[in-house]
């Protein structure tokens, strides 16, 4: 079954008893990516197991531990932009080691280069044969690196001293890893893509930076890092009219519910004024996202930052894309800007 609107797919999300989150428990077709360590982690569990695991992780992610991260957040993304330039690839020199270095910092973890290949490998694998042996290697490469590496502080060393055993923490610490590396590595490259596209926003959001938080909000609607995700039906019964049985995959798209006209007025439009904007990008209900505030601070200080850096209109070159399963991933592209101040007015 698939969902689409923005009223059904909360539904889904907040209905945690019939719509479960454990594929493992409740699927009644065959997993072939059982073995992801995702699969394992709270993520994918329903209360109160996934309560517990949440509420031990949960510290590490309050507004006064990223209000602690940004001065480093701030140092960082300075640092990339000074060796950025137009012949660069953005992912590789900005999307990826920004979040990368926030995630290990927070881990307590050092900043591993492998940490891009493990999650390519981990989050593109959907079952198919030829892509097995990649995603196996980054599993057993990944549950070996957490095992050993010293963590004197941080995530990691909080989860050692819990008594989680070591797979258990080896999957939250995985999940952390990369989900949050992903979702924020994503945002970045939709906001470059959003404001290249639409001058004329990236013209107004220059003559008042007080935009910056809903124009990050309007990406995260238009063009959200995830644009969907699934549940699994713990008993047979009705949803929009439709019946499902029990086992059933509850497919539900985050990019159409929040392109529903019903709740979004001109829902294809990019408005960086948008408000209410109750999108949907970061989930709702029991697994809405633990590290939407921190993604949310990074992208406002890398925002922040490349506003005062490129003054003039941007545009994107030689971008490099992939079809998934669940929509399209952006593997390359060039951020080439103006050095002249944009003249653009907003319409």
């Amino acid at each position: 079954m698939f969902v689409r609107s923005h009223a059904l797919v909360d539904e889904v999300l907040t209905t945690h008893d019939l719509f479960s989150s454990d594929e493992i428990r409740y699927s009644a077709s065959e997993i072939p990516h059982r073995d992801n360590p995702v699969l394992h982690s709270m993520s994918a569990m329903d209360p109160p197991r996934h309560h517990e695991l949440r509420r031990m992780v949960s510290r590490a992610f309050t507004p006064r531990t990223v209000d602690a991260l940004t001065p480093a957040i701030e140092a960082r993304a300075a640092g990339l932009l000074d060796r950025l330039t137009p012949a660069s690839d953005f992912i590789t020199e900005f999307a990826h080691p920004l979040p990368l270095a926030t995630l290990a910092a927070l881990l307590g973890v050092a900043d591993e280069a492998d940490f891009v290949r493990w999650t390519d490998a981990i989050t593109t694998f959907f079952g198919q044969p030829e892509a097995r042996p990649a995603f196996e290697q980054a599993v057993t490469e990944l549950r070996e690196y957490l095992r050993t590496v010293p963590a004197t502080d941080g995530i990691v060393a909080g989860l050692r001293e819990s008594g989680l055993t070591t797979d258990e923490i080896v999957n939250l610490a995985g999940l952390l890893l990369i989900n949050g590396h992903e979702t924020t590595k994503t945002l970045l490259v939709n906001m470059v893509l959003c404001l290249a596209e639409n001058r004329s926003a990236l013209a107004a959001l220059r003559q008042d930076p007080a935009l910056v938080s809903s124009t990050i909000e309007e990406v995260l609607r238009l063009m959200p890092p995830a644009g969907g995700t699934d549940r699994f039906s713990t008993r047979a019964g009705m949803l929009g009219g439709e019946t499902f049985e029990k086992g059933q995959r509850i497919v539900v798209s985050m990019a159409a519910a929040n392109r529903d006209p019903a709740v979004f007025p001109d829902p294809d439009g990019f408005d960086t004024a948008r408000s209410p904007n109750p999108h949907l990008s970061f989930g709702h209900g029991i697994h809405f996202c633990l590290g939407a505030h921190l993604a949310r601070r990074q992208v406002t200080v890398a925002l922040t930052a490349m506003l005062a850096r490129f003054p003039g209109p941007w545009t994107v070159e030689d971008l490099v894309t992939r079809r998934s399963p669940v929509g399209t991933d952006v593997l390359a592209l060039r951020l080439v800007w103006s050095a002249e101040r944009d003249s653009a007015v907003p319409t």
